[in-house]
């Protein structure tokens, strides 16, 4: 079993949402694992917003001869996380309590990777303009999030109409009951709802067209219908864009959502340091 030291640690601390992190950190894993096997060397290594480590782990645990960092702003805000750093520092990873802007490495990174972090930066152009200067040239930036140019806000489990401000009106009392039955309060004031359509738009800016060049890996869509398929709890959480996955397949119509990348419900980005 990938990663486990953190595993056997989740599972002795009982936590109520273990599984899920275990759940999230194995599919992110598998969709990660082609990309740090490509890394040349002692590849150097950083995930932004790694909570508690767990990704992180499994990954340092795969690859040991990558050096793995991870940063994560809240970290004073997650329960029992002293044992996990324990843990996670025994397996070749760093991990600091801080934002990413004030991260200043003495050294640029191979690879910087966030999943499902992209989507809660206040400024997801800053957060480009940060990545790209801790860079080596050729090195990659992978990003996994939510896209908003599909009408669906994956957190929250509910449409999304015309834009933030006025799903936020249509749904504010769902989503104050949601935040405070799941101890998330500022959850949806961390949403920037950023979209597909406007990263590929600012990357065509002159002084970005040289820096970073994107990568859209559309498979990614491909994968999350199979794990509709599989994946028995996550479709429970996600029933609408899966019912809606679903129907697509039936109909036979599935397989267009890649001529219409800037609209798929997810996005998987690679952009490369130039």
């Amino acid at each position: 079993m990938k990663g486990y030291g953190i595993v056997k640690t989740l599972n002795e601390l009982n936590l109520n949402h273990s599984a899920l992190l275990l759940e999230e950190a194995h599919f992110a894993h598998s969709q990660l694992q082609t990309n740090m096997a490509s890394l040349g060397g002692q590849a150097n290594i950083l995930e932004v917003g790694c909570g508690y480590g767990v990704l992180l782990s499994m990954l340092a645990e795969e690859f040991p001869h990558h050096r793995f960092s991870g940063i994560e702003p809240f970290f004073d805000g997650f329960a029992q996380l002293e044992t996990f750093t324990g843990v996670v520092s025994q397996m070749n990873v760093n991990m600091k309590t801080e934002a990413y802007g004030d991260h200043h490495p003495e050294e640029k990174y191979d690879a910087i990777y966030c999943v499902n972090v992209f989507e809660h930066v206040n400024d997801w152009r800053h957060f480009l303009d940060w990545a790209t200067d801790h860079l080596q040239v050729g090195g990659k930036l992978l990003v996994m999030c939510p896209n908003y140019g599909f009408p669906y806000e994956s957190h929250f489990r509910i449409p999304v109409i015309v834009n933030k401000y006025v799903t936020h009106t249509l749904f504010q009392r769902y989503i104050y009951r949601f935040e405070k039955n799941n101890d998330c309060v500022g959850l949806w004031d961390s949403l920037n709802f950023v979209k597909k359509a406007d990263v590929r738009q600012f990357l065509g800016q002159s002084e970005y067209s040289l820096r970073l060049v994107m990568s859209d890996e559309t498979e990614i869509i491909d994968e999350l219908v199979l794990r509709f398929a599989q994946d028995t709890e996550f479709r429970k959480r996600h029933r609408f864009i899966g019912g809606v996955a679903e129907l697509m397949k039936k109909l036979g119509i599935l397989k267009f959502i890649h001529y219409f990348p800037n609209y798929n419900p997810y996005m998987k980005l690679t952009f490369t340091r130039g």
